[in-house]
């Protein structure tokens, strides 16, 4: 039996590895033809708007490499006996990835965009039946009527694909984010017992590590928004079957045990989503529509600090890493102090952001008019001096024809 045990284990780790290299080596064989196609039909992100932070063109078809990898991946090592909703699962992604793909391309209107998000979310929903069942007791509410669980999870998964599409901009920061949640699910799923959706995961977190390796400040090849889209649709789809797949059972970690998995899902996906709402609802104050671009994301903030994209992108996902040790060291507390505990957290760490990038505003303004020269009149400008030389040069062409 023990023999057993250790041969099923060492086969699922081989499996496991297989399916991340693949993908991995997929990306990055790929991602060099895709650069050199894209320079020479000019399908670049190019820095035409002043929200744009890069000042060079870069091609942006990183998503068509991260999509092929991941696809490819799982072509060969799942079927429907490994994940029954596997097709359903596909079909959305292509959804998902071929407007996301036009956007880039030739742009798309932003309504067509929802409309193939909620199509999308709708095929997860109702034909693959991935949705949100039960809350395990957060704010008192468990099993969850369908068509309240229907609306929900739709509107989890549009949101939080949104989200990842905004957060995506600097160099690495969307790509680490899912990586991360990538890693993190294929550990909670496999513990779970549930082989197909660790694929997933694996499948995902190789085509992301390859693509990262081409994304690494100076960018080489952005993502856009068919890689955005997909990761987006991806985290929210994995975490909706996690939030189910804890409701199902205890998941025994060794550590700790998850018994709040409606938290420790929030806390996976919290930073874009925090940034989402933050920027929505300042764009709302001030008059002006929610969708309209701007420079006030997280990675803006930080880049305002004055860090690097790297280093901005290594400090959020460290955030990111933090909320999410928080809510498995706190799994015992229950999901509706946890979620507390979560967004206080969030809260707080951005007043604090908030008031340091404040006060650095108003040093810097008191340093630049420290050290600005103070107006002396006996000192007489160019500009001033050239007009008073003008007056009496036309004084003394006047004086000339009065003479005359």
């Amino acid at each position: 039996m023990i023999a057993d045990s250790s041969l099923d284990i060492y086969a699922d780790m081989k499996t496991n590895l297989l399916i991340y290299i693949t993908s991995l080596l997929t990306v990055v064989l790929s991602i060099g033809p895709l650069i050199t196609i894209a320079i020479r039909k000019r399908l670049f992100d190019a820095p035409s708007e002043d929200r744009k932070i890069h000042k060079r063109i870069v091609p942006n078809l990183g998503g068509l490499a991260i999509f092929s990898g991941f696809l490819f991946s799982l072509a060969i090592f799942i079927d429907l006996s490994t994940l029954k909703v596997a097709n359903y699962l596909l079909s959305g992604g292509i959804v998902i990835f071929m407007i996301g793909l036009k956007d880039d391309i030739i742009g798309v209107d932003p309504m067509k965009k929802f409309i193939a998000q909620f199509t999308a979310a709708f095929i997860i929903t109702i034909m693959a039946d991935v949705r949100i069942m039960d809350l395990s007791g957060f704010m008192g509410v468990y099993e969850l009527s369908y068509p309240f669980s229907i609306s929900l999870s739709v509107l989890t998964i549009v949101g939080v694909v949104n989200a990842y599409n905004l957060i995506d901009g600097i160099d690495g920061l969307s790509g680490t984010l899912g990586l991360v949640f990538s890693l993190v699910y294929a550990y909670l799923f496999y513990v779970a017992g549930e082989l197909g959706w660790t694929y997933v995961c694996l499948a995902l977190a190789g085509s992301l590590t390859g693509f990262l390796i081409h994304n690494i400040s100076p960018a080489r090849i952005f993502m856009g928004d068919c890689g955005s889209l997909m990761v987006g649709f991806l985290g929210a789809v994995l975490s909706i079957q996690f939030i189910n797949t804890s409701s199902d059972g205890i998941i025994n970690l060794g550590f700790t045990s998850i018994t709040s998995g409606p938290a420790l899902a929030m806390a996976i996906v919290i930073l874009p989503l925090f940034d989402t709402l933050r920027v929505f609802a300042i764009r709302i104050v001030n008059n002006q529509s929610p969708f309209k671009a701007d420079r006030n994301h997280l990675h803006h903030r930080m880049l305002a600090l004055g860090l690097t994209h790297m280093q901005a992108t290594a400090v959020l996902s460290l955030v990111a890493v933090l909320f999410i040790a928080t809510a498995l060291v706190f799994q015992s507390v229950g999901s509706n102090q946890l979620v507390g505990i979560l967004i206080f957290m969030i809260i707080l760490l951005n007043t604090a952001l908030s008031i340091y990038l404040f006060s650095r505003k108003i040093g810097l303004k008191e340093e630049l008019l420290d050290e600005s020269p103070q107006f002396d009149e006996s000192i007489q400008s160019p500009l001033i001096a050239n007009i008073e030389d003008s007056k009496t040069f036309a004084e003394k062409i006047l004086e000339k024809v009065s003479k005359n």
